[in-house]
């Protein structure tokens, strides 16, 4: 379904329904963001807010509404996704890179909060990964090809992630096998943070 993350009602009425067609809610994974270039001087009151709007609070309402559902069924599983910025600072980005490292000081909040209830709660940190989300930051490019060989060598292994590699890391943590895990980070960065 359509959900604006940003918005109480069309989260709440996601959650109500996914329990109408399902019974239950055993997984939320909170993982709409964007981002935009510019530092804390060049960044706009209105973009700044609208970037934590879907960043943080977008995260704040999933587990707002899903908690609640989990706890009356006996637990549940929460992954929240941040990035690798909430461990460290990139050029330009300063209103993406406090919205992740928010997200990561939640996940810890609420694993905190929420473990009595049975409900755990990770987050996964991923480095830069080979997405439709750098498609418009490709094409705004005068040096594509340059831009794309600059962003794979950030990580240690020489490459960008892909999708897939992120969502391996996401099942690890719903699944029964980290059944010990909780109130962490997984870093998904080919060691991007490692220096």
């Amino acid at each position: 379904m359509q959900v604006d993350v940003s918005q109480a009602a069309s989260v709440q009425r996601m959650v109500q329904e996914t329990v109408a067609a399902y019974g239950r809610l055993d997984v939320l994974v909170n993982n709409a963001g964007y981002g935009f270039a510019a530092t804390v001087e060049e960044t706009e009151e209105a973009d700044w807010d609208r970037l934590m709007a879907v960043n943080l609070k977008g995260v704040y309402l999933g587990c707002k509404y899903a908690i609640p559902v989990m706890r009356q069924q006996g637990g549940g599983v929460i992954i929240n996704t941040a990035s690798v910025v909430a461990l460290v600072g990139i050029e330009n980005r300063a209103a993406y890179c406090a919205s992740k490292g928010g997200v990561a000081a939640l996940t810890r909040a609420m694993a905190v909060d929420h473990v009595r209830d049975g409900i755990r709660v990770n987050c996964v940190a991923p480095g830069t990964i080979d997405s439709p989300y750098l498609a418009p930051i490709f094409a705004a490019s005068s040096e594509p090809q340059r831009l794309r060989e600059q962003l794979a060598q950030r990580q240690l292994m020489g490459r960008m992630g892909t999708p897939e590699e992120v969502a391996y890391a996401m099942l690890y943590l719903a699944s029964d096998e980290s059944s010990f895990t909780t109130g962490t980070m997984l870093v998904v960065d080919g060691g991007m943070t490692a220096r």
